[in-house]
């Protein structure tokens, strides 16, 4: 690697790829590279594991990957495995929904939830909690960051109805995410601190222009020896 180093940062200079001195360390570092050919050679065994046929669900994917890891005794990260199916996977709306986890909710804990959401049983699913058709059973799934959207909710109106009236019937399988839900004013700072300056007359700006091409033309003389 150290033989060659100065190539590999050569090539990213070319390529214009602006590295800072830490990503240059990280980037000519043994670990680094070990690190990809763990992921690298991981992948291939999966390749041969698995297979190459394609499966519209992740979540059925992810547990043939879980039981070729578990048999070959091979433990990855959760970082080497989402680098691997971020390799080999892509968004498909026609696609199973992904799972992100399923969780039994005593009463207690519903409790506790619908008090945190403030909202009633009923109206779990547009906080991302759909009932698995098990008793007291809930499955959130992961979203998709690309389809991810804001929304800019007047301070006095309450988020739940916003969301019915203005969201809810364009994305039915919309849900609001209250860890990201951020309460607050929103100050145009043009509207409240912005002073108008009324614009100089044009025969004032022309004057001083005139001023100037005299003075430029005055130095530009005297440069030249012509004065």
């Amino acid at each position: 690697l150290k033989a060659i180093s100065e190539k590999i940062l050569a090539w990213c200079e070319e390529n214009d790829y602006e590295l800072t001195i830490k990503k240059r360390k990280a980037l000519t570092s043994l670990k680094t590279w070990e690190k990809q050919k763990e992921i690298l050679d991981a992948a291939n065994f999966l390749l041969k594991a698995i297979g190459t046929e394609e499966d519209s669900d992740f979540n059925r994917f992810s547990k043939a990957v879980d039981a070729a890891l578990k048999t070959e005794k091979m433990k990855l990260s959760a970082s080497q495995k989402n680098a691997i199916y971020a390799a080999v996977s892509w968004y498909d709306e026609s696609a199973e929904k992904v799972i992100k986890k399923t969780q039994k909710l005593s009463s207690e804990k519903l409790e506790l939830l619908l008090d945190q959401l403030g909202c009633t049983e009923a109206e779990l699913s547009d906080y991302g909690y759909y009932p698995s058709g098990k008793k007291g059973e809930y499955i959130t799934y992961e979203s998709e960051s690309d389809l991810r959207d804001t929304e800019n909710v007047p301070l006095k109106e309450n988020i739940y109805n916003y969301f019915l009236r203005e969201v809810k019937p364009h994305i039915s399988e919309a849900w609001i995410d209250l860890d990201r839900t951020k309460i607050g004013y929103e100050i145009s700072f043009n509207k409240y601190f912005y002073r108008h300056t009324s614009l100089r007359n044009l025969e004032e700006v022309g004057t001083e222009i005139l001023a100037l091409e005299q003075e430029n033309e005055g130095l530009i003389m005297e440069i030249l020896n012509l004065g």
